[in-house]
């Protein structure tokens, strides 16, 4: 009689094995290191993350401060562009009341060397000045008094380029031109050494050399030589 066995024979079950295996008895062992494995590493994470954390806090102040102390020097560096822009200004505002200054006072160096270097019995009718050229035109008793003019001329330091222009008989004497070039830079000098000559020593008193006051009521400097030249150019015209 032939039998048939109807139940499924039982597949023998696979028993899983440990990750860690240990000798029988030290399970508790081994789940106590697989703890402090498990502690050990969340420690160190939270110890980064916390040290991840303190740093990115730090600079983020960083970032802060760079950001206000650029805001700081932003303002500071306007601040210089705007005293920059006035300096500048300023500078252009002094250089241009020197100019003036020295402009004004070309005319009156010029009719004080003048005035100095006329000679006697000779008179001028026409002085015209254009960038420091010279132009004289005027009248004298003789030919003398045109040849000191123009000597006294050449030899001046504030005068260079002198060139004796026509000359001929009129009613009062001799009329001439004259044409010359003014020599502006040699003032410069000469205030240096009135300055020099004019200094004061340490007691107050005068030095050696020094220029003496003028006398109170007594016209002096370009004015009064000015004057002094228009008496003797009326003298000459009452000759």
């Amino acid at each position: 009689m032939i039998r048939v066995n109807l139940v499924a024979e039982r597949k023998a079950e696979k028993t899983k094995k440990p990750l860690f295996a240990f000798p029988s008895g030290n399970e508790a062992l081994a789940n106590l290191a697989m703890a402090s494995v498990i502690v050990g590493a969340v420690l160190l994470c939270g110890w980064q993350y916390v040290s991840l954390r303190t740093t990115l806090s730090g600079l983020n102040t960083r970032i802060a401060e760079g950001n206000r102390e650029r805001e700081r020097l932003k303002d500071i560096l306007r601040k210089a562009e705007e005293f920059k822009a006035q300096r500048e200004l300023l500078k252009k505002k002094v250089d241009l009341i020197t100019s003036l200054k020295k402009n004004q006072a070309v005319p009156v160096h010029l009719l004080d060397q003048m005035s100095r270097n006329l000679p006697e019995f000779l008179w001028l009718e026409q002085v015209s000045e254009r960038s420091n050229k010279i132009s004289l035109a005027g009248k004298a008793t003789t030919y003398n008094a045109v040849s000191n003019l123009y000597n006294n001329l050449t030899d001046s330091p504030f005068f260079a380029d002198v060139v004796l222009g026509t000359t001929q008989v009129a009613n009062e004497g001799v009329s001439f031109s004259m044409t010359c070039r003014f020599v502006p830079d040699s003032l410069q000098a000469a205030d240096d050494s009135t300055t020099t000559a004019a200094a004061v020593d340490d007691s107050g008193a005068p030095a050696a050399g020094a220029a003496s006051l003028p006398t109170p009521g007594t016209a002096t400097g370009p004015a009064g030589r000015v004057n002094r030249a228009a008496g003797r150019v009326n003298a000459a015209q009452g000759l």
